[in-house]
């Protein structure tokens, strides 16, 4: 063999294994579409949509505060005689709960009867001169007619009618005044008993026995009525269309887990705060046993409509498309996009008022997109 046939050969051996390698590789890699039609199924989750009743409502949260709140304060300064009242004490309206040193009011008070029994007696010595004037006048006139006395003494006799009665109408303004400085010595006399306008639980307590107080300073005590307690919120402008006054209202406590308490709404304010664009609501709710505390967070559940026998299904199962509203609605083992018109929702349901009847089978989560056609693997939702 010379050297060009072996040249010959061995690039037909090597042209040989090349084809062997390539014919292995084909055979390992399988068709693209065999393989895509060899792909599992996704798994996506469906429930069944079913007849319940429904209740679209409003949440309003805030704080409970006491229907009303009333700070005990003095009129006048002074030195605490007493406090008899401390935190948590219940009270009638009308209790006393705290007195002033009132040992120089009550002087001031005796000073005052005493002018006025002064002022009195001025009055009856007023009035006594007064009534001998007008005998006198009419005396002297009777002795000018018939010619007794001279027109002078009759002159003098009405001078002194005038005056007489002139002292007597300044001794009735001297009793009056005398009994209006009375008067306002026994107002400040009571003002030196404190007393509770308001039943209710005494909620602070500011100053001890012998402490100076005057208008200007805290208030002695503070009583709160907590038998009815008020959630003051604010709503929006879409909110408050939907409420009224008389509306009942469902109220939860954060502090009191598991507990719920009936409530009403009795005031829905008649314009807008401009600072947050909310409207004002006032939710009150009977503390019967006590239990609720002003200064308690809570929320208020007001049912603003309600839909019985209605087709329900998951809020997430509805999606947007084109405009519409829709539902993947399963059928074998195919999803097809169905339009729908909601109702009411209660945020996590939705009513279907037309597209889909009740125990239709429907993707749980459309938040996922699911191509027309594609074979799914239904999973029930818990």
């Amino acid at each position: 063999m010379n050297r060009h046939t072996q040249i010959a050969w061995a690039v037909f051996a090597i042209v040989i294994s090349v084809l062997a390698a390539a014919c292995g590789r084909a055979a390992a890699q399988p068709d693209h579409a065999e393989a895509k039609t060899q792909a599992p199924a996704p798994a996506v989750q469906v429930v069944t949509a079913q007849t319940a009743s429904l209740e679209s409502a409003i949440e309003i949260s805030g704080n409970l505060a006491p229907q009303a709140r009333v700070g005990i304060m003095p009129k006048l300064g002074g030195t605490l005689d007493r406090v008899l009242v401390d935190l948590g004490d219940r009270v009638s309206e009308g209790t006393v709960v705290a007195t002033i040193d009132r040992r120089e009011i009550d002087a001031q008070v005796d000073a005052a009867a005493a002018a006025v029994a002064v002022a009195k007696a001025a009055q009856e010595a007023a009035e006594a001169s007064q009534a001998n004037a007008a005998k006198d006048i009419e005396r002297a006139r009777n002795l000018f007619e018939q010619g007794a006395i001279a027109k002078a003494q009759l002159d003098a006799a009405e001078t002194t009618h005038r005056t007489t009665s002139a002292q007597r109408e300044l001794s009735k303004a001297n009793v009056a005044q005398a009994e209006a400085s009375l008067r306002r010595a026994r107002e400040v006399q009571r003002d030196t008993t404190l007393r509770s306008p308001i039943s209710g639980v005494v909620v602070e307590r500011n100053f001890d026995a012998g402490s100076l107080v005057g208008p200007g300073d805290k208030p002695v005590v503070a009583v709160a009525d907590n038998r009815v307690l008020k959630l003051e919120a604010g709503v929006s402008e879409l909110e408050a269309g939907r409420l009224k006054a008389g509306t009942p209202a469902t109220i939860k406590v954060t502090a009191l887990p598991g507990r719920t308490f009936e409530g009403r709404i009795v005031a829905l304010a008649p314009e807008i705060d401009l600072k947050n664009r909310h409207f004002r609501i006032d939710v009150r709710v009977a503390n019967t046993d006590g239990a609720l505390l002003g200064g308690m967070y809570a929320v208020a559940r007001v049912v603003t409509a309600r839909a019985e026998n209605a087709v329900v299904v998951p809020r997430d199962a509805v999606f947007q498309r084109g405009g519409q509203r829709m539902v993947y609605v399963v059928s074998g083992e195919r999803a097809a996009a169905t339009a729908v018109k909601e109702g009411l929702t209660d945020g996590t349901r939705v009513q279907l008022v037309s597209g889909v009847a009740a125990g239709a089978t429907i993707v749980a989560d459309a938040r996922r997109d699911i191509a027309e056609g594609v074979k799914i693997r239904a999973i029930v939702a818990n």
